[in-house]
Parts: structure tokens; sequence; C-alpha cells
């Protein structure tokens, strides 16, 4: 009932902009502004919440890197649990025959995921179906669900990507979506996903070098998610960290930012970052959860820029600028390039 209370909240603001732009001429524009977030798999953006964003209007892109198709389908909680025995709370398969993405917690089971394409098919649905929630403007899939251009691995982290490709794309995603601000994770948890940290060292760098700067416009500013949520060792503070709360209660989003967090990894099926598993883990303590906040780090150390706690406080929530986001992003796709 939220979801469907905040899209009739969206379409009545809609109509009243459309309205009061009529014969006015006094009418000021306000120009949201333009975040590009690069992550490695689908469901990375979840570990910071994007309702900030959102309610705000601010238009959204995402470079997912990966689809994630190496990964383990969710099948359920083990009842029988003993932290003495077991490694996990969940049980969990890699795609084959008898992998079967399954409703949290009890089922039914929906389909099965037999091959490592079906399971990137499959994320890339989840993927969009949150996307959709925050009004992401365009998503860039800078990997092939067949092809698997950039390898989703744990264990070979970054090694086994052509960087020399992923560059050119990350560059082009960056000249199409112009951002103020570019996001991606924290090169300094290197406990954390090796793709994670490897990627984030990666953008990085290619900040530091200008390749993501624009002719004639103003640096983007550089911020790395925390992954507090997942880690333990992530709480230890670090320079240019931000905190904010997660029980605050937007007006525009119609809910606590905590509430939007839950409805949007609720797309994510076959993913222990859903709710319900993620909640599993956090209450056998397996992982430490969110502690109430969210954690954000700046990384470029520009003084002369504005953080975005600053941002926050002059551009604050507008249910108007929210309502024009869009409910199905723009997709590019690299596919056979």
């Amino acid at each position: 009932m939220k979801q469907i209370s905040w899209l009739l909240a969206a379409v009545l603001a809609s109509a009243m902009l459309t309205l009061s732009g009529c014969g006015s001429s006094d009418t000021v524009a306000i120009e949201p502004l333009k975040i590009l977030l690069i992550t490695a798999h689908p469901d990375d953006e979840t570990m910071f919440n994007l309702g900030r964003f959102r309610e705000r209007g601010w238009q959204v892109s995402i470079a997912l890197v990966t689809n994630g198709e190496n990964g383990s389908v969710v099948q359920g909680i083990k009842q029988d649990y003993d932290p003495k025995k077991d490694n996990d709370i969940l049980n969990e398969l890699d795609a084959g025959p008898g992998a079967w993405l399954t409703v949290p917690p009890d089922g039914p089971r929906l389909k099965e995921i037999t091959t490592h394409p079906d399971l990137a098919r499959q994320r890339r649905q989840e993927f969009l179906a949150s996307c959709g929630l925050h009004g992401v403007v365009t998503v860039y899939f800078l990997s092939d669900p067949d092809r698997a251009d950039f390898e989703d691995s744990w264990d070979n982290g970054v090694s086994g990507w052509n960087q020399e490709v992923l560059s050119r794309r990350l560059i082009y995603a960056v000249n199409r979506s112009r951002p103020d601000i570019i996001i991606t994770l924290n090169p300094d948890e290197t406990w954390a996903h090796r793709q994670h940290f490897g990627l984030a060292r990666i953008v990085k760098n290619l900040w530091q070098a200008g390749s993501l700067d624009l002719p004639g416009a103003v640096r983007s500013t550089l911020y790395g998610i925390r992954e507090h949520g997942w880690y333990e060792a992530s709480w230890t503070p670090q320079s240019g960290d931000l905190q904010f709360e997660r029980a605050s209660f937007s007006t525009v989003l119609g809910m606590t930012y905590e509430a939007y967090w839950l409805e949007t990894t609720s797309f994510y099926l076959s993913q222990s970052s859903h709710p319900v598993w993620f909640d599993a883990r956090v209450r056998v303590n397996i992982l430490p959860g969110y502690h109430g906040t969210d954690m954000i780090r700046r990384l470029d150390a520009m003084e002369d820029h504005e953080g975005l706690d600053q941002l926050f406080r002059r551009f604050p929530p507008d249910l108007l600028l929210a309502a024009r986001l869009p409910i199905i992003p723009i997709v590019v796709d690299f596919l056979g390039k």
C-alpha cells in the first residue's frame, strides 16, 4: 500500500507541476543534481539508501559492471541452524539444476535457475525493478549476460577484467550522464568483496587522472559507499565519513528511510541482500546490520566543493521534482560492443 500511495502522490504532484507552469512568467526552474553510481554487482546500490536522492528529484544513473552471474541462489533459511557446525544460516546453491528462485522465507518456488546466464538475466530483472522504485534515469549494463565481458568472481577480483574496455565504457557513461557527483564503492575496505574495492580503485584512479572530467564543466565530487551493514571492520571510522539516520521520516517518500530500503531490497529474491535473508544473518550475528545509519565516504578531499551533507541541506526534499523522475529507466546495453 505504501508503494501505491507513493505512486499516487507522484502522479498528483506531477499534475500540479504542469499546472503551476502554465501562464506563469516568474516560475523558477530548479535544476536537480545528477548522480552517477558505479557498482560491481546488482544489489550493490542497496548499501546506501538512494531514497535520499529520490526524494530530492536528483537524477541518478547507474553503471553496472557485472551481472552477478556467478553468485549463489538463496533457497531458504536453515531451521536447524547450529552456529557451532554451520557457516551460514542460509541455504544457497550455485546456478544449475535444483537451484530455485524462492519467495522468502518459505516459498513458493518460482523458477529454476539452471545456468549462469539465467542467473544474470534474473538479477538484471531484480536490479531494474529496484531502479524503477528509485526513479533511476539511466542504467548502463557494461557486461553481456551471455558473454560476461567482466567476470563476476570473488576469488579473482578484477584481475580478469579488461580495464581498457571498462575504462572506455565508464567514460562513455560519464560523458552521457554528466554527473555532479560520482559514487562507487570503498577502495580501502580490503576485507570486503574483492571486486568492490577493486572497482573502487579503478574509478578513483580514473578520477584522479582526470579521465572522468568533462570539458567546460565543474569536476565531479567522488564518494565511496561504506559497507558497514556487511562487515564489522567497516565500522572503523575513516576520513571523510558521513552518517545519516535511517529512522528519520521522509515526507516525500511517505515513510522512513529504513522502510524505503526494505521496499527496494525486496526485489532481490535471488540474493542475500533481500531483507528477509539479510535479517536472518543479522539475527545470528553473521552480519552486523546497519545499526540505524547509512554511511558514505568522501574520496576526493576537494575543499572547494560542497559535501553531500551540505547539499542535502541546500536541496531539501521536493515532491514536485521527485514526481518527475521516471518509473522505467532508459537502458544502455553494450551487447556485442
